[in-house]
């Protein structure tokens, strides 16, 4: 499934593949990126099947690096950079083999850890020999639950082409609506703007300067925008849907959206 995706990204090489801190990337320089990175992770002790967290947010190199793991059929980790002192929890409980940080420049650093069994669930994957996403929540209990999926089985999910659309990852990188987000963007051949900051300034900003025209977030997030009116304050005529999730919409904050 991996190589729809890279066969996709060659078909559309010169289009706007990522934007992050106003720099545009090209889905070739995305190519380019998930082959190098191929090549490096292997070098570094990163084997098929590995089980790998990666921390920080969406972004040029995250996105390479998302793909790159993907197509050695590793077990994908994703860690939100915001996730501050849960982050032992969550590395107990999804026990990855290595860290791969990403710090405020995209740069990234490659921290073996030790190595465990691997969990049952994912010893299924193994023998199937296909990638894995790893997502954490909370349940009604209040304790983490990490659920495991088969990651071939979502990316499965978007060879049917839709709408090309130029949107905002406001949802961030370790939530599933988030990585659905960046997958339909892509499958589609449209532009990720990638958010550095989550203020409604911020984020209005974006989207007039790069013509955005989906925008994720949640109730609290248009809540707030509506609040200080922010959309005084800039042009979002480019914007064509706002998607919320995550929470509950109270019907107050809907009628004043729309």
């Amino acid at each position: 499934m991996v190589d729809y995706f890279l066969n996709l990204f060659k078909q559309y090489a010169k289009q706007s593949a990522v934007i992050w801190k106003d720099k545009e990337y090209s889905y070739q320089w995305l190519v380019d990126q998930i082959d190098g990175f191929g090549k490096k992770l292997t070098n570094q002790g990163i084997e098929k099947n590995s089980v790998v967290a990666i921390e920080g947010d969406f972004s040029p190199t995250s996105i390479a690096l998302f793909f790159a793991l993907a197509k050695l059929n590793c077990i994908l980790v994703p860690l939100s950079r915001y996730i501050g002192p849960k982050k032992p929890e969550f590395l107990e409980i999804s026990k990855p083999e290595f860290i791969l940080e990403l710090d405020s420049n995209d740069e990234v650093t490659t921290t073996k850890l030790q190595k465990f069994d691997k969990h049952p669930l994912f010893k299924k994957l193994v023998d199937i020999d296909k990638p894995g996403l790893v997502v954490f929540s909370s349940g009604t209990d209040g304790k983490t639950k990490a659920a495991v999926h088969n990651l071939e089985l979502i990316l499965d999910k978007f060879q049917v082409r839709r709408h090309q659309i130029r949107l905002l990852t406001f949802l961030l990188f370790d939530h599933l609506g988030g990585i659905n987000t960046m997958l339909y963007a892509l499958s589609n051949a449209g532009a990720i703007v990638a958010v550095t900051e989550r203020t409604p300034d911020e984020v209005f900003r974006l989207i007039e300067k790069h013509k955005v025209e989906l925008l994720p977030c949640s109730p609290t997030f248009l809540n707030l925008c509506l609040l200080g009116e922010v959309y005084n304050r800039y042009d979002f005529s480019s914007l064509q849907m706002i998607s919320y999730g995550t929470e509950p919409m109270l019907e107050s904050t809907l009628k004043k959206a729309n």
